[in-house]
């Protein structure tokens, strides 16, 4: 499986660039996807939660919305071509995709999709809540919910080191 990762805006061109035969879209509460034409409603999730870090904010992702994510892709072919969106194509959206490479790949494989997940989407941010959520669920020890704060931190940092 392919895996890639865009913003609500970039969704139609990306779904022709890429190819996209699949598409997860995790928006806020309210907001409508923008879809290619073309893209194939059977093979389309639609998740409306908001990119909170707090597991006790309003409208955060939980537990279900990890599970629902997770069973939805394991029963994507091996030929899929996956495009993952949210509205920026930064934390929640890299969130997923990373937890999709794991459980597709496994846990052994997490430097190669941290590295896949860094080439589709160099601004990567994972939402922490998400990770926590699928490393718990893919029972990877803490390694990818540690790994993607490693990615989050990162960019954070570099951030920082712009403004200052």
């Amino acid at each position: 499986m392919k895996v890639f990762v865009c913003s609500r805006g970039a969704v139609s061109k990306f779904t022709s660039k890429t190819g996209a035969t699949h598409v997860l879209s995790l928006l806020d509460p309210g907001v409508r996807p923008y879809l290619h034409p073309k893209t194939n409603k059977d093979n389309w999730l639609l998740l409306h939660f908001e990119d909170n870090i707090e597991e006790f904010d309003p409208n955060s992702p939980t537990r279900e919305h990890v599970t629902t994510i997770l069973n939805w892709s394991k029963l994507l072919p091996d030929d899929a071509i996956l495009l993952v969106h949210c509205e920026a194509g930064v934390s929640r959206s890299t969130a997923a995709a990373l937890a999709i490479m794991i459980q597709h790949n496994g846990i052994e494989k997490l430097e190669e999709c941290i590295s896949n997940l860094l080439l589709v989407r160099p601004q990567a941010c994972p939402n922490p809540l998400i990770t926590k959520w699928a490393d718990e669920q893919l029972g990877c020890g803490g390694k990818l919910h540690a790994a993607a704060e490693v990615i989050a931190n990162n960019k954070l940092n570099q951030l920082f080191k712009k403004w200052i």
